[in-house]
């Protein structure tokens, strides 16, 4: 009998140590789940709050970059302004000279104050004027028929100086001078206002 108790009670023993270790795996397997869940979860949260955090910054991007390129088109828009007017008082220059000034100034001429005023006299332009003056332009055109070196050829090459060519009449008269300062000034004005406004736009973007 007291054997029997005795494999009894050992049998309750490893009864109790087996539901204490189905107990403690059941709790382990438990705790493992949550502490999984939890960490999963915090992953996620950890993951979708930096992809806010990237949406964020890309909409500011975004935002501060769309700012800059209104602004450079504003100044772009404000220095074409400034060039466009440029353009229209060149313009306006140039036709008050064809329309009114050139002929007048060009052709005649008042010998005293107050008097009367009278036929200019013929302006003579030579051709070794005429070749320096577009040299100092830096203009490089053919001589005029005029003013070729060789009478009997066709090259267009202009008189040497010193030779007696280059005192020829060139046929140029007072209003050609005049009209051709007139077309070299628009365009030298015409480049100075655009180079204005490229400066005045690669100010404002600088500052």
């Amino acid at each position: 009998m007291k054997a029997f108790f005795s494999g009894l009670l050992q049998y309750w023993q490893l009864a109790v140590v087996g539901v204490f270790l189905v107990v403690l795996w059941l709790h382990g397997t438990s705790q493992y789940d949550l502490g999984h869940s939890t960490a999963t979860a915090q992953g996620d949260k950890a993951l979708a709050d930096l992809r806010t955090q990237h949406e964020e910054l890309r909409a500011d991007t975004a935002e501060q970059n769309l700012v800059l390129y209104r602004q450079q088109v504003e100044r772009a828009n404000q220095a074409e302004q400034v060039f466009l007017k440029a353009q229209e008082q060149i313009g306006l220059l140039k036709q008050q000279l064809t329309q009114e000034r050139i002929a007048r100034v060009s052709t005649q001429y008042t010998p005293t104050r107050g008097g009367a005023a009278v036929p200019a006299p013929r302006f003579v332009v030579t051709c070794g004027w005429l070749r320096d003056f577009n040299a100092a332009l830096g203009a490089h055109a053919p001589a005029p028929g005029a003013c070729r070196a060789n009478a009997l050829s066709q090259e267009t090459a202009w008189p040497a100086p010193g030779s007696d060519a280059e005192l020829l009449e060139s046929g140029v008269a007072a209003t050609d001078i005049l009209a051709h300062a007139r077309d070299y000034g628009a365009w030298a004005l015409s480049n100075l206002a655009q180079l204005n406004a490229l400066l005045d736009l690669h100010d404002k973007e600088e500052r």
